[in-house]
């Protein structure tokens, strides 16, 4: 009777010893695949953040020469303007050459001043979307929040009816490990992608 009960003691024992092991090895998984997931995230956004800055930077190039080549267009249709107004080819050689410097002279302040626009209107333009893009974060901030206050009030509650890819693995973090633990216990895929 003795030996029974101590053998039934080490069985429940050694299956103790195997549930922790387990255990320890599933969180241990856990822990791998979340870093491996933000290595591969941090990596893929490395590589977004480069083929942007190619792209704006190519992009920029373009611009650059657009507006190069709109600019000297500008000039010689102003340069000739001023010519015909001025009928310079009547002038003697000296006042033609006075004319024309005072031409270049005035066209390259045109050209100036439309730059001067131009950069001002860029800057109101960034100005304006840096706004919205904060407003727009604010906003983001402010559901997260809202969400994340509902989910700590009746995710427990709800536990039963979660469809699969509702909450992300961070929710059930902050959720704590016993909500985990029954969480991670529904079949197929529980977390949502978005990280």
């Amino acid at each position: 009777m003795a030996q029974n009960l101590e053998r039934e003691q080490q069985k429940r024992e050694e299956l103790e010893q195997i549930r922790q092991e387990l255990y320890l090895e599933e969180q241990a998984e856990t822990e791998r695949k979340k870093e491996m997931a933000e290595i591969e995230k941090r990596i893929r956004q490395r590589l977004d953040l480069r083929q942007m800055y190619e792209e704006q930077l190519a992009l920029k190039k373009a611009v650059q020469q657009a507006v190069q080549e709109e600019e000297e267009a500008f000039r010689q249709q102003m340069l000739a303007k001023f010519a015909e107004d001025d009928r310079i080819e009547q002038m003697n050689a000296q006042k033609q050459r006075m004319k024309q410097l005072e031409h270049r002279r005035a066209v390259e302040k045109l050209i100036e001043d439309r730059r001067k626009r131009f950069i001002a209107d860029k800057e109101r333009e960034l100005a304006e979307r840096q706004l919205e893009e904060r407003r727009q974060e604010n906003i983001r901030a402010i559901v997260e929040e809202e969400r994340q206050k509902l989910l700590k009030e009746h995710a427990s509650k709800l536990l039963g009816y979660l469809p699969p890819g509702i909450l992300k693995e961070d929710d059930v973090d902050m959720l704590g490990e016993e909500f985990r633990l029954t969480y991670k216990k529904r079949p197929g895929d529980a977390f949502s992608q978005e990280s």
